[in-house]
């Protein structure tokens, strides 16, 4: 064969193949479509049985190298009102070698390549009308032969306006992936700035709110029971809110992480909120941290009382007024039976640490309890709680120094330009008051600068302070510093 022959006929050859893949993956996107709302249909259905939200496929034209379809999103309406529905139009770039995807140097075969938006109707008119003439919603979809999915969803900057709220969103960028069988799913986001200014129920006074710097990421693995193991962060660079009469907070440096993992007993739940920096008025504070987890919790028992609790919560949706419906007494009855059961699992919760750190010192606070299945012969709420409760051990100690910095602090938003030297004495002076009372009161010990406090609980006993103690002794002690700080009520 002579090689100008050869050389066209490789090329031609090529072609022909994905002529011949182009026509044999576009018989098999109209196949993944319908697969692809069908399952998101059924999970929608197990995660929410009734709030009748579906997904539905209203048209496909299939070419050769393209096709064109139409998607359905009906969510339920008002009561005596048809459903609410978005519909985006999809055009799917036929594989393997979509010709987008080439542009952009991706040579990796796939089954198609998605893009997706927003058409204009009725229900999505508030979006387009937000939007100024921009396509509010839009974004574009890999589809693997392996049916992985990962793709690219955009919003374009809004603006929401009503009779006492403005909405303002700066643009948004959401990337995801999603494994074949929907159990591994990967989410990466950006949104630079939100404004929102809202009335304050109680005052009507105007307050808002401003984001700015916001991220959030996660991975998640779902588990046969259907809770996903994994972790999940949001950071926000700014956090400001202001309101007329009211000093204006601004924290800095926001980070929250949450994971669930299996643990040797049951599920662990973490939840943690850091914030770098704390202002008030344009006064710094100082760093806080909260940090909370729940574990050993048992994953049938959780699962099954989580079901009752969002079908519960979906049903009271549906009536006249949410806000307000009570729960039945069947309903209250089903939720405590479920309650107990996850008790029998004796899960652990806990206060890991709330902290804060000012300039010349820190206050640190953590809390565990030990749960378990109340004693059966309990009558009294108090039996029932002394039951309930299998142990319990709390740590608190703050810096002196600290205490002096929030006075200091309160100086300082009371107006006017107090005098350094006198806001340093009076902050000394409160400092050297409260540790004189909590020491008094015997309610904190003196270690070095540092007034430490501890309490444990278990098998009736207690250690408040490194003395034992019974129940009774300890709540006669309470009693009786509270009394003597003047905190009791009179009767």
């Amino acid at each position: 064969m002579k090689k100008s022959t050869l050389a066209l006929a490789i090329p031609l050859a090529i072609a022909g193949l994905a002529v011949a893949g182009a026509w044999y993956t576009g018989t098999r996107v109209e196949q993944e479509v319908n697969l692809s709302l069908a399952e998101a249909n059924a999970k929608m259905k197990e995660l929410a049985p009734d709030s009748e939200v579906s997904f539905s496929l209203l048209g496909i034209e299939r070419g050769l190298f393209a096709s064109t379809a139409r998607y359905q999103l009906s969510l339920a309406g008002e009561k005596g009102q048809a459903p609410r529905t978005l519909v985006f139009t999809d055009r799917l770039e036929h594989g393997p070698f979509p010709l987008s995807r080439l542009a952009r140097g991706q040579l990796a075969p796939v089954m198609a390549q998605s893009h997706f938006s927003l058409e204009q109707t009725p229900f999505a008119q508030p979006l387009f009308s937000a939007a100024a003439g921009q396509m509010p919603l839009s974004g574009e979809l890999t589809i693997g032969y392996d049916r992985r999915q990962t793709g690219e969803l955009a919003m374009a900057a809004l603006n929401f306006s009503g009779k006492n709220d403005v909405l303002r969103l700066s643009p948004t960028q959401l990337s995801f992936s999603i494994s074949a069988d929907n159990t591994d799913v990967q989410v990466a986001g950006q949104l630079a700035e939100l404004d929102l200014t809202s009335a304050d129920p109680a005052s009507g006074k105007p307050v808002r709110i401003e984001l700015r710097g916001m991220e959030l990421g996660a991975r998640k693995l779902e588990m046969a029971s259907g809770f996903a193991t994994g972790p999940g962060t949001f950071k926000a660079q700014r956090v400001t809110v202001q309101s007329e009469g009211v000093p204006t907070v601004e924290l800095r440096d926001m980070l929250v992480e949450e994971s669930l993992s299996k643990g040797a007993k049951g599920l662990d739940q973490t939840v943690s909120y850091r914030f770098g920096k704390l202002a008030v008025q344009g006064q710094d504070v100082g760093s806080l941290t909260l940090s909370l987890s729940a574990r050993d919790l048992d994953e049938a028992a959780l699962k099954q009382l989580s079901e009752t609790y969002n079908q519960i919560a979906l049903a009271n949706l549906k009536s006249d007024n949410p806000l307000d419906t009570e729960l039945t007494p069947v309903q209250k009855s089903e939720l405590q039976a479920q309650a107990l059961r996850l008790l029998e699992g004796a899960p652990k919760l806990a206060l890991d640490e709330l902290s804060l750190q000012t300039a010349h010192g820190a206050a640190r606070m953590s809390l565990r309890v030990d749960l378990r299945k109340p004693n059966q012969a309990a009558a009294s709420p108090e039996a029932v709680a002394s039951s309930v409760l299998a142990s319990l051990k709390a740590q608190l100690k703050i810096d002196k120094p600290l205490i002096g910095d929030l006075v200091a602090l309160k100086g300082g938003l009371d107006g006017g330009q107090p005098d350094p030297v006198a806001l340093k004495q009076e902050s000394d002076a409160a400092s050297e008051l409260f540790s004189g009372l909590a020491l008094n009161s015997k309610w904190a010990r003196l270690e070095g600068d540092s007034l430490s406090s501890s309490l444990s609980y278990a098998n009736d006993q207690v250690t408040f302070n490194g003395q034992n103690m019974s129940v009774q002794q300890f709540v006669a002690f309470v009693l009786g510093s509270a009394q003597g700080l003047g905190l009791q009520q009179a009767e």
